[in-house]
């Protein structure tokens, strides 16, 4: 039987096959280009991406997941089928496929049900739902059990997820709407700020993935180009990963504040337990120089990062794929 673990991010779609040894099969961005008022589709996922800020007037770049929440359903039904023929899953085997979906930390009803109506128009019919922080904890290696709670935070493009859990359950948690968007449209308003350049929201993503930094002595140079908001002529210019620091630390104390608010309601006793422990961290973002470290000395804790953290949540689906008694545990309903 196929076993897909599924990742809708709001800026990223990642589908990970647990019942081969095919591992991540999927990794696209989660948007569509559309066309004209009838929204008729022009392109989806790394396609669609590669239009923004190229297109023409009547053509728009829709996220269909924005922030975690389903907000048309017609086209994040048609990205989901076309990434599922992408990985070539017929739709006879969609129908017998044994499928988990990521979704937000306390997630309400109404919108668990938007995600069980999304997977229906797909075809998928064997569907369990698992709220994130689960699965981002055991991407990231550790091991649940009832009396040993650990605490996870992972940072994703539009949603962010802080969570205390153990084999029992989700003892404090929350998930909220900040993360590297927030970061790529800073360094955007700082790039004007500073050089009278505005660039687009690529190449704010690349300048952040490249060069973006919390070290003390940030290192590092790269040419931005898009159009001087003076002359309103194509120019560029060199930006400097020092400049662009602070784009980066406001959201991620912002996050720290969130983490801290979960630390805050806990048990003493689970308290003391999770600083033994220390924190999992997961999400691209701890790519970026020195941001687990920085994350880990505001909270005073020692840190863990999984080698490749923005896949962290898609392989943790694929663990408790092969965990029948885990995922009767952790799924929130099935479809």
């Amino acid at each position: 039987m196929i076993k897909l673990s599924i990742d809708l991010g709001s800026s990223m779609t990642k589908i990970y096959r647990a019942d081969t040894n095919s591992g991540i099969v999927l990794a696209e961005p989660s948007c569509v280009a559309v066309v004209g008022e009838d929204s008729e589709i022009k392109a989806i996922g790394k396609e669609a991406k590669n239009l923004i800020g190229k297109t023409a007037e009547f053509t728009r770049i829709v996220y269909p997941i924005y922030e975690g929440v389903i907000v048309d359903m017609h086209l994040a039904t048609a990205m989901l089928k076309e990434f599922l023929a992408r990985i070539g899953v017929k739709n006879a085997a969609l129908r017998r496929a044994q499928v988990l979906v990521n979704v937000p930390c306390g997630i309400g009803e109404e919108q668990l049900s938007a995600y069980a109506t999304l997977t229906e128009e797909c075809g998928l019919r064997k569907v369990r739902f698992v709220e994130q922080p689960y699965l981002a904890a055991l991407g990231a290696g550790a091991i649940l059990t009832d009396s040993d709670p650990i605490f996870c935070l992972d940072i994703g493009g539009g949603v962010s997820n802080a969570a205390v859990i153990s084999g029992d359950g989700i003892i404090a948690g929350v998930s909220f709407n900040v993360g590297g968007n927030n970061m790529d449209a800073n360094i955007i308003n700082k790039i004007v700020a500073n050089d009278k350049l505005l660039i687009g929201a690529l190449t704010a993503e690349k300048i952040k993935n490249e060069i973006g930094s919390l070290s003390p002595a940030a290192l590092g140079t790269m040419v931005a180009e898009g159009s001087s908001t003076e002359t309103c002529q194509p120019t560029a210019v060199s930006v400097q990963a020092a400049e662009l620091t602070d784009c980066i630390r406001v959201y991620i104390n912002k996050i720290i504040e969130y983490a801290t608010s979960v630390l805050w309601r806990l048990p003493a006793e689970v308290a003391a337990t999770v600083n033994r422990n220390g924190i999992y961290l997961s999400g691209g973002i701890m790519k970026i120089p020195y941001v687990p470290q920085y994350i880990g000395a505001k909270l005073g804790m020692r840190f863990r990062v999984y080698e490749e953290p923005q896949f962290a949540t898609v392989l943790g689906g694929g663990v408790l794929l092969r965990d029948k008694e885990l995922l009767n545990r952790f799924a929130r309903r099935e479809n």
